[in-house]
């Protein structure tokens, strides 16, 4: 008969090799690159965030949406982000009834020059995205066009922010490929679900939750496929 204490044991081993299965593939178990993305929903947080104290390495705030919107707490937070040690992200939302060329060029205008210690640009291509105004048959189009704008201004390549249903319902051009994929997918899998154009190259950039608890306040949490040497080659080039 087996003993109560050698069943306990077995029943541990069992449960630490469930979690250990459920770390995603091709992320350094020791040094999980993480960070959260904000916009002015979540106030002054960024004032209560120290890179000394805190797990997380880097925060995506917003910067733009459309023609002439720009966050009004993308200054503060911008600056803020730097001054904590964390590195940093803008990102511009999308509009497909604006024009690419525009919205490049506004977006380029608010951020200013990028850093090697910044991420390159970063495009939010969702839902709301699709405004009633926008002609799809030039929506794929125009975004690339939106892109490449980026691309060529900064010398940089854009992250494309999405999710799955939008990825593969909107954005079937093979081209996509050719950038680096943030995906949105809130499954507590070991892994995100990712857009057919994206099935070879994967996710760069997760976003696991919209729940993430920091300092009273509910953030959007996100990690990166690979170690903090990856990190620098892939995202800040270096």
């Amino acid at each position: 008969m087996i003993s109560k204490y050698y069943q306990f044991s077995i029943t541990l081993l069992l449960i630490a090799l469930i979690c250990l299965s459920a770390i995603p593939k091709n992320q350094n178990i020791d040094s999980t690159i993480s960070g959260i993305d904000i916009s002015h929903f979540q106030g002054d947080e960024i004032d209560y965030l120290n890179k000394k104290g805190s797990q997380l390495d880097f925060v995506i705030c917003k910067a733009t949406e459309g023609l002439t919107y720009t966050d009004p707490d993308f200054k503060s937070n911008w600056s803020m982000i730097k001054e904590r040690g964390f590195v940093r992200g803008a990102y511009h939302f999308y509009h497909c009834a604006d024009d690419p060329i525009l919205q490049a060029n506004y977006y380029l205008s608010v951020i200013g020059n990028l850093s090697s210690t910044d991420f390159p640009p970063i495009v939010d291509f969702e839902e709301n995205s699709i405004d009633a105004g926008c002609n799809k048959s030039n929506l794929q189009k125009n975004l690339l066009q939106f892109l490449s704008i980026l691309e060529q201004k900064t010398g940089r390549k854009p992250i494309l922010y999405t999710d799955t249903n939008i990825g593969n319902a909107e954005i079937k051009d093979p081209a996509f490929a050719n950038y680096k994929l943030w995906i949105a997918d809130y499954n507590p899998g070991v892994s995100a679900a990712v857009p057919s154009v994206w099935k070879t190259t994967s996710w760069t950039i997760w976003q696991k939750t919209q729940s993430y608890s920091l300092d009273n306040y509910t953030n959007d949490f996100d990690v990166f496929n690979g170690d903090s040497e990856t990190f620098a080659k892939v995202i800040l080039g270096n």
